[in-house]
């Protein structure tokens, strides 16, 4: 190109004689065009001599290096980078593999709210695009032009290549680990309470949402900055936040000096009864130290919460229809129905109750109160001016509920009449699997009932009305409620076999017998406390 140059240049020189100041050349030397010449040639051959050098040097590195990464490549990804030059391109695939699942490997912290965990980059959902940083690495330095391919070899020897992973969200996965996630991380507000054991304050915990689309967000956010090269440590998902309505500092000054009412019920302690047993202490578990507040509307269910595997519930007899079956969370009535009859001797404002389907073992007709989540409730209101705080013990065969706060001036006596009795029905159920002949009660029969129950807080003696059937009468009356119960009778099943006479006898199942209302305590029965 120089030499067309030259050439060109000399050939646009204007022609004629020389201008009249110079003098004219004289001697031996040689005329200026015919030096200019012979130098512009032996340039142009030199050109030509290093064109062909470089060509040739282009082409036997092109086929030395034919078959490797080009020297001076290293990729990054979160761990740090790792060197790839001069790798051989059939061992390409393998290696970025491998380096690859060890960059996906690598763990980022969660936060959501004020908790936080940890994940690795694969569970969240991401991968990466191995066949785009391949097809990068199989093109630099291979593109079939020995001058260029040249040029990408001097450049990786003198400054080297970084590269980066390209990373990628799986929507479908991370939604997935957002879902799992999301059963952990979701939970309703806890208030500070009270730990009447251990003599401290439980601090109250804020509840939390996890969104799950605005996460997706951020995980595909996250994708596009480690592609980048951006290192990311950690990530903030998406969470809705509701606060606790009782704050620690709110209990400092808390009275719990005397106890309003208490209440025990007996539970089994024999062993085919444990599992019933761990959700009793399950369940109390959840309320010890609740502190209802002046004028607060107190919800069993809301208070408990889903009565579900995950929280720590087992399968355990309840009563369901009128029968008594398995389920979870058995024994979570007895639990409502001990805080029931607390709250109706402390005086608290019984919202809602609602009886069994027949009566209970542990506890009084007209005391006991089912609860069903999240359809049937217990509710309560504290009507005191000062805070009432709720104690549980579940030990050695006694559920205990204490109410505490300050001393009330009035007492509280309940009251039950028998309005109707009736008689329990049976039922016979064949069973193929059983002798014929032999004969087995499921389940105890029990008479029906339609009650009054009735609450009076009095200050003055206890009395009753002999012209009025012994109903109530306590002097200084201070106010007096009643409510309509009713339990339907309870079928007598008894299973009778139908199968061959050479089948083995079965054993007899374990009794639940509850015993019908003795003479005495028909038709009026009362508790003064």
């Amino acid at each position: 190109m120089l030499f067309s140059v030259l050439v060109h240049s000399e050939l646009a020189a204007p022609t004629g004689d020389p201008p009249s100041e110079l003098p004219p050349p004289s001697g031996p030397t040689a005329p200026p065009s015919r030096w200019l010449r012979h130098g512009v040639l032996g340039l142009a051959i030199v050109l030509l001599l290093s064109s062909l050098s470089i060509a040739l040097g282009a082409v036997v590195v092109s086929r030395r290096h034919a078959h490797d990464v080009v020297p001076g490549v290293v990729v990054f990804g979160p761990g740090g980078g790792q060197p790839l030059g001069r790798v051989a391109l059939t061992e390409l695939p393998g290696r970025i593999h491998e380096l690859g699942e060890r960059f996906l490997d690598q763990r980022v912290r969660l936060h959501y709210g004020h908790d936080k965990s940890s994940a690795k980059l694969r569970e969240l959902g991401l991968r990466i695009d191995e066949e785009a940083l391949l097809r990068e690495l199989r093109s630099l330095g291979h593109s079939g032009e020995p001058l260029a391919d040249l040029t990408s070899y001097l450049r990786g020897r003198r400054s080297g290549y970084r590269l980066q992973f390209a990373f990628v969200l799986d929507a479908e996965k991370a939604h997935q680990f957002l879902t799992e996630l999301k059963d952990e991380v979701d939970r309703a507000a806890v208030d500070a309470r009270l730990d009447l054991e251990k003599h401290t304050i439980a601090a109250e915990r804020p509840g939390y949402l996890l969104r799950v689309y605005d996460s997706l967000v951020s995980l595909e956010y996250m994708a596009r900055s480690l592609s980048a090269g951006q290192s990311v440590p950690e990530l903030q998902l998406a969470v809705a936040e509701s606060q606790p309505v009782v704050r620690k500092e709110s209990l400092t000054k808390l009275d719990v000096s005397t106890v309003l009412a208490a209440w025990e019920t007996r539970y089994s302690t024999a062993a085919i009864d444990s599992d019933r047993t761990y959700n009793l202490k399950v369940g109390a578990d959840k309320l010890n130290g609740y502190i209802l507040q002046p004028n607060q509307l107190f919800s069993f269910n809301a208070a408990v919460g889903d009565r579900t595997e995950k929280e720590g519930y087992r399968v355990a007899p309840v009563i369901s229809g009128g029968e008594l079956i398995d389920g979870l969370a058995g024994g979570m009535c007895q639990i409502a129905s001990t805080l029931h009859a607390a709250a109706f001797f402390a005086g608290l404002e019984i919202v809602r109750s609602t009886p069994h389907s027949r009566p209970s073992t542990y506890i009084p007709m007209g005391l006991d109160s089912t609860v069903v989540y999240p359809s049937v409730d217990l509710k309560l209101k504290n009507p005191f001016d000062f805070p009432v705080v709720i104690h549980y013990v579940v030990h050695q065969g006694v559920v205990r509920v204490e109410l505490l706060g300050k001393e009330r001036l009035f007492k509280v006596a309940f009251e039950r009449e028998v309005l109707v009795e009736s008689p329990f029905p049976t039922v016979t159920r064949p069973d193929p699997e059983m002798p014929t002949g032999q004969q087995l009660i499921d389940q105890d029969g029990y008479p029906g009932y339609r009650i009054k129950r009735r609450r009076y807080l009095f200050n003055g003696q206890w009395k009753t009305d002999p012209k009025d059937e012994n109903r109530g009468n306590p002097e200084e009356l201070i106010s007096k409620r009643e409510w309509d119960i009713s339990y339907p009778a309870t079928a007598q099943i008894v299973r009778v076999g139908s199968g061959s006479p050479k089948l083995p006898k079965k054993t007899p199942p374990p009794s639940h017998r509850i015993p019908p209302l003795p003479k005495w305590a028909k038709p009026i029965f009362a508790i003064i406390r």
